[in-house]
């Protein structure tokens, strides 16, 4: 792989103090490992939308196909402004020429399979948070990993070997 390919990182695990509670969940392994061969864009949905650090936690409630992201203590819904901004985020997708993105796992915003609260009895039931489903939906065939992933080994290769070789284009 060689160092033009671009691969956009949740800010959180590039070590920057953008979590809920004013930390990071820094994985210098894998940033390390990936600044080797790629030029890292960290990003944080959260922060980037215009909420504080720190900030009250969130979770996903509702629907799974269509959940809410609502604070846990004040209950404001934060949906609209994560949407706004996620709109807008992803339009310069194409000009970054990102191959392939690392999400923080079970974030509300970032993760690919997260807890819905409120979704109804029996199975907990699951949903990407709302920035990693608008990514999926409009990249479909962009490479995601979160982090828990690609600790191990195998995973961490064969999402490598997922991401082209050149920057991609985007439609």
């Amino acid at each position: 792989m060689d160092t033009h390919i671009t691969i956009g990182i949740s800010a959180c695990l590039y070590g920057h103090n953008t979590r809920y509670d004013g930390g990071n969940r820094h994985e210098p392994l894998l940033v390390e490992t990936l600044r080797q061969s790629a030029t890292l864009i960290p990003l944080c949905p959260e922060a980037e939308c215009g909420l504080t650090i720190p900030r009250e936690p969130m979770q996903l409630e509702g629907d799974p196909e269509n959940p809410r992201l609502m604070t846990i203590t004040t209950r404001r819904d934060q949906t609209g402004a994560m949407r706004a901004w996620c709109m807008q985020r992803l339009s310069t997708f194409p000009y970054e020429g990102l191959a392939g993105l690392i999400l923080k796992a079970r974030s509300p915003s970032c993760g690919k399979r997260v807890v819905v609260h409120g979704a109804g009895e029996g199975e907990p039931a699951y949903s990407p948070g709302l920035f990693a489903r608008l990514v999926m939906e409009r990249f479909p065939s962009l490479p995601i990993a979160d982090e828990e992933e690609l600790r191990d080994p195998a995973r961490l290769a064969d999402f490598l070997a997922r991401l082209p070789q050149r920057a991609p284009h985007f439609r």
